[in-house]
């Protein structure tokens, strides 16, 4: 049965990896991919078994990180100058300070069957990492310690992504139409309704607007910073899981079936000829190509313009 991202995203297992090193596999390139960002020397990507991938050439070759220390699903990777953090299943948050060459678990806690799926630094020491059942982690020095709480008291909604807007407001993309909010730093987090009652899977920001989008291809716009929103037309109903910022006024939107929607100004203004029917969960820009990766691994394209 052909294997999609919600369910890899969504798949709690109940074994542990706990204190085993990732296995290095020839194949790891062609394996569940689910996140991907640039460095400063180059690319990283993660995705199951604790898989790391490094590429310094515009992403035409990869190596695999050695001594990996999880063989847990990875689900977002970020980096800060030569730092970089990824995060996962059995709420695992792994770090390298060597642009990826070296990795140091910093958080893991199998037992509570928790995945994070998305984490954020706005700084070298200052992050966060969320993910299922409202689970927020924060951190002053850099993931040395880390604070293990909830964004919300009432509401254990599934938290899936975290985007930091100009002004320094985080906002959070999570299920059951919802969305969180914090102007302070992280320290107290508002709820917002949102108009479309699904999940989204991702939130980004594009000059003065935030976007989220996510189940049944939902794309939601706010220009107030997150406060309120409203609803972007999508014929389209694949769902989205990612976006890559081509320049700062447009945005590519990828997900399910191979989905690849161009974004600008509240509208999707045109819809990419698919070339695949894989699901796409991230990608990045680079030159006149497209890094993406996803549930076949790592996938190099031409930009379509």
């Amino acid at each position: 049965m052909k294997r999609t991202l919600i369910w890899c995203l969504w798949l709690v297992t109940t074994s542990s990896w706990a204190g085993m090193m990732a296995e290095v596999k020839k194949l790891a390139t062609e394996s569940l991919i689910l996140s991907v960002t640039s460095t400063d020397t180059g690319f990283v990507a993660v995705g199951e078994r604790g898989h790391v991938l490094l590429s310094t050439d515009e992403g035409q070759s990869w190596t695999q990180a050695h001594n990996v220390p999880t063989r847990a699903t990875l689900t977002k990777v970020v980096a800060h100058g030569k730092h970089i953090w990824a995060v996962g299943h059995d709420t695992t948050v792994i770090h390298s300070p060597d642009g990826g060459q070296t990795w140091v678990g910093q958080f893991e806690d199998p037992e509570r069957e928790v995945p994070l799926l998305s984490v954020l630094f706005l700084s070298e020491t200052r992050g966060f990492a969320i993910g299922a059942y409202g689970t927020l982690l924060s951190t002053e020095d850099g993931g040395v310690n880390w604070d293990d709480g909830l964004i919300s008291e009432e509401l254990d909604y599934h938290l899936n992504d975290i985007t930091v807007l100009p002004s320094g407001t985080l906002v959070v993309a999570a299920e059951a139409g919802y969305t969180f909010r914090s102007e302070d730093s992280g320290k107290t987090w508002q709820d917002i309704e949102l108009p479309y009652p699904g999940s989204m899977f991702g939130a980004d920001t594009l000059l003065g607007e935030v976007l989220v989008y996510g189940l049944r291809g939902n794309i939601l716009m706010s220009r107030d910073e997150g406060l309120t929103w409203s609803e972007v037309p999508n014929e389209h109903q694949d769902s989205l899981f990612g976006a890559v910022k081509t320049d700062e006024n447009h945005l590519l939107l990828i997900g399910a079936n191979g989905a690849k929607l161009k974004y600008v100004d509240g509208r999707v203004s045109t819809v990419v000829k698919q070339q695949s029917g894989d699901d796409y969960a991230a990608g990045v820009f680079t030159g006149n190509h497209l890094i993406l990766v996803g549930e076949t691994g790592i996938d190099l394209q031409m930009m379509d313009r």
